[in-house]
């Protein structure tokens, strides 16, 4: 329970890796605060871990990203409820991939928005209160992609690397504060996205992903989420300004 009591905010968190790392949280004591779309299915995430009887019950705030203002509102009212705001985990994104010429301007903007410019307004709105209470931790997810091992994703590794530029000079900036800013790369993870986008080639991407990887077996959503919840919690407390690949060896920078 070495997180016990503490507040944790996770955008995505109805999804395959978000539903772990909330999970992940609320297991080591967080009160952690669910936040997805509406229709997402956060509320039976939600419901499905508070069965399990923790420490403290998961709590959903249903919105959209791409609304940057209703964002900051949205994150007012959590703070003005919850009070500050101990972890916040970047996770929500979205994922198109198609050649570069087939993209319209607005799409690209729209997965910078939701994919990067989200999380400059959560930790803006989150630093002051980690200032007041003396330390915090926010972890922005990355991706194994912004090696360069993939085609046809500019818009998504754009605003990965955008992620990470947040992570490296955010902490450098706040970390007197006692703030700590990590970012945690995964690598291929089985998800039902997976299942869905390669239904019925399965098999030849297994084969594949694990050709490239170092480690001989796919990764969890777990896997990620127990990454996370080592550099949310005081066991990472010397490190800052890090990305943590999570990937079987597939990329080692």
């Amino acid at each position: 329970m070495e997180l016990l009591g503490k507040r944790a905010l996770v955008t995505g968190g109805a999804g395959g890796l978000g539903e772990e790392i909330v999970q992940s949280l609320a297991e080591a004591g967080a009160r952690v605060i669910l936040h997805d779309l509406p229709g997402s299915g956060a509320e039976a995430v939600r419901d499905k871990i508070n069965a399990r009887g923790l420490r403290h019950e998961v709590e959903t705030v249903l919105g959209d990203l791409s609304d940057l203002a209703g964002l900051k509102q949205a994150a007012g009212a959590i703070l003005d409820s919850a009070g500050p705001i101990d972890i916040l985990v970047n996770n929500a994104a979205i994922n198109p991939r198609d050649p570069i010429e087939t993209y319209s301007l607005e799409d690209f903007t729209r997965v910078q928005t939701i994919n990067a410019h989200a999380a400059f307004v959560l930790c803006q709105a989150v630093v002051p209160g980690m200032k007041e209470i003396g330390g915090g931790s926010i972890v922005n997810i990355g991706s194994l992609t912004l090696a360069g091992l993939v085609a046809d994703m500019v818009p998504y590794v754009c605003a990965k690397g955008t992620l990470l530029g947040l992570t490296r000079s955010l902490a450098r900036e706040v970390g007197p504060a006692g703030i700590r800013v990590n970012l945690v790369a995964p690598g291929a993870i089985p998800t039902e996205l997976e299942r869905r986008v390669w239904a019925g080639r399965l098999d030849e991407v297994n084969a594949d992903v694990l050709a490239r990887q170092a480690l001989k077996y796919r990764g969890s959503a777990r896997d990620i989420a127990e990454a996370v919840l080592f550099l949310a919690s005081p066991r990472s407390r010397f490190i800052t300004g890090h990305e943590l690949n999570v990937n079987g060896g597939w990329y080692m920078g």
